[in-house]
């Protein structure tokens, strides 16, 4: 049987200043078990993902072994390494790991996710690969429902922006493992900071195309957030790991 050649980067080395609380918010807690943990556990029980690198600050990485991994059995195709100084430096890191592993990789696939949107599931997962495979590379996205506005550094509304093709971008974004590594080679040669990793591949001239979402699938920023997460938990339970 062929190995799958499937990597997932989750990308957990930010200090979580938002969050407005002493601990990292990717180690605060949803439901009694810390979000990195839930995030993690949703690729370590996909049989579509072959490893998980775990991008975690330098100083966490014992921590992270001790209390967000290991008491929750997530010991298997886990590696963790040391993240750098802004996320595109730790996905890079991550990125660099995967291509120094004994692997074809012309055929090697990436998912790159946030560890603080442990609300993924397994379709979306599904769903990059296959797209991937199809267009090379993808996002999940969900349609814009608000109105948009551009305001002016006043705060004064300068024009109303049409929402027609106008999508909210998520993670794990999707890519072949050569052509995201060169992208990212190609951005730290020019200096170019991306919002996100597919910003990157697009400024190497890369095409990416976007996959259904989830509105579920949000990213844990702010007590807002934190409070909207443990209301998905207590409202659907046994949806969500």
């Amino acid at each position: 049987m062929t190995q799958i050649n499937h990597f997932a980067i989750i990308v957990a080395a930010g200090k979580g200043l938002r969050m407005g609380s002493d601990t990292k918010k990717q180690y605060l807690l949803l439901h009694a078990i810390p979000i990195l943990t839930r995030t993690v556990r949703v690729f370590h029980y996909s049989e579509d993902i072959r490893e998980i690198i775990l991008v975690v600050p330098e100083d966490d990485m014992e921590y992270c072994r001790l209390k967000i991994l290991e008491p929750y059995g997530l010991i298997d195709k886990i590696h963790l390494i040391a993240g750098g100084n802004q996320r595109q430096d730790s996905v890079f890191n991550g990125l660099k790991y995967i291509h120094n592993l004994s692997i074809s990789e012309n055929d090697a696939i990436v998912l790159i996710h946030d560890g603080v949107r442990p609300f993924v599931n397994q379709e979306i997962i599904r769903d990059c690969i296959k797209e991937v495979v199809r267009s090379g590379a993808c996002v999940p996205a969900i349609r814009i429902s608000d109105t948009v506005k551009h305001v002016q550094p006043d705060l004064s509304i300068h024009k109303t922006i049409s929402r027609e093709n106008l999508y909210l971008i998520q993670t794990p974004q999707c890519f072949y493992l050569q052509p995201i590594i060169e992208a990212f080679q190609n951005a730290a040669k020019t200096s170019f900071v991306g919002s996100d990793d597919a910003s990157i591949l697009e400024h190497s001239g890369g095409k990416v195309h976007i996959i259904k979402g989830s509105k579920f699938n949000i990213k844990i920023t702010t007590p807002e957030d934190l409070s909207l997460g443990e209301l998905y938990l207590s409202k659907l339970q046994g949806y969500f790991y």
